[in-house]
């Protein structure tokens, strides 16, 4: 009898220490996992009209116009790369774990939610407020970022990939591609005007390419590929505010659709770029002396 009571006051015993134990560990902050969730319901994203994103750069406003995102500023929207608008959803609508890591006033302005907050995004979609993350400092090893939605007081922490959207200059969402894309393939022909008046015109035909009257000259098949992918790549170094006084140079490509496009260049100027003007577009852009060199190559650079 006095082993068995022995037996049951010791598995008692340790039946106590294990409910304590397990309390322990439930209530403890520390210890528990938080739930996953997303800053932003990609649910919502056909909702988003706006984007607001406060950063080092200052204040950037995006703004979607029948279905594609444009950056507004001085009263004009200029054309986004959707690609950097569908990252910056992607990074906001991806579950994860976020930790409350504070919710006192003091805590705030030592994790950079004072005064001088210098980081923030905000989506609207029409009336209604979609997000408003407040962004804070970066620990230590600059893996991880505080974070805060403006209506809460947790602050929480994760993985840093919200910093990138919040530090990029306005460069980094304009889309400047001079041209279309489209493969090479499309390309059919390219008219060439050149700034010394030299004028030429490269075709494609019989599985290459060669010039309408020249048709003896042996062209560098892969030499015009590349120089058209080129075209095709090129971007501007900015926008620009004036349209080019006069027109010293032209390239207009024909594709196999029968469309076309055109960009028509301005003199190089004493800051050594050049405006140039693009058909189908109202913008006017500021390309490179390097770009305008790569873009305007002579007739014999694709003789072989």
């Amino acid at each position: 009898m006095i082993y068995k009571k022995k037996v049951t006051l010791l598995s008692a015993f340790v039946a106590v220490l294990a409910l304590i134990y397990f309390l322990i560990v439930f209530f403890d902050s520390d210890r528990r996992r938080d739930p996953a969730f997303a800053w932003l319901p990609s649910s919502l994203h056909n909702m988003a009209q706006s984007i607001e994103i406060f950063g080092s750069n200052g204040l950037i406003v995006l703004n979607r116009i029948n279905g594609f995102w444009f950056l507004h500023d001085a009263g004009i929207n200029y054309p986004v790369r959707q690609g950097r608008v569908d990252d910056l959803m992607t990074a906001l609508s991806r579950r994860d774990t976020y930790p409350v890591r504070a919710l006192s006033a003091e805590a705030r302005e030592r994790l950079g939610f004072g005064e001088t907050l210098q980081s923030r995004i905000r989506i609207t979609g029409g009336q209604d407020l979609l997000l408003d993350l407040l962004i804070g400092s970066g620990d230590a090893l600059g893996r991880e970022v505080y974070l805060k939605a403006a209506e809460k007081n947790e602050i929480h922490s994760g993985e840093d990939r919200f910093t990138l959207f919040t530090v990029a200059a306005m460069n980094f969402w304009l889309d400047m591609r001079l041209f279309p894309q489209a493969s090479i393939a499309d390309v059919q022909q390219a008219e060439v005007m050149l700034p010394d008046g030299e004028s030429y015109t490269l075709r494609r035909g019989g599985g290459g390419w060669f010039i309408p009257g020249d048709e003896a000259l042996v062209l560098d098949g892969p030499r015009v590929d590349a120089w058209v992918r080129g075209l095709l790549e090129a971007e501007a170094e900015n926008f620009a505010s004036e349209e080019p006084e006069s027109i010293e140079a032209s390239i207009n490509l024909r594709f196999g659709d029968g469309q076309t496009w055109a960009i028509f260049i301005g003199p190089l100027d004493e800051r050594n770029v050049r405006q140039a003007q693009v058909s189908e577009s109202s913008f006017t852009y500021l390309i490179s002396e390097w770009t305008g060199g790569r873009l305007l190559r002579e007739r014999n650079f694709f003789i072989r």
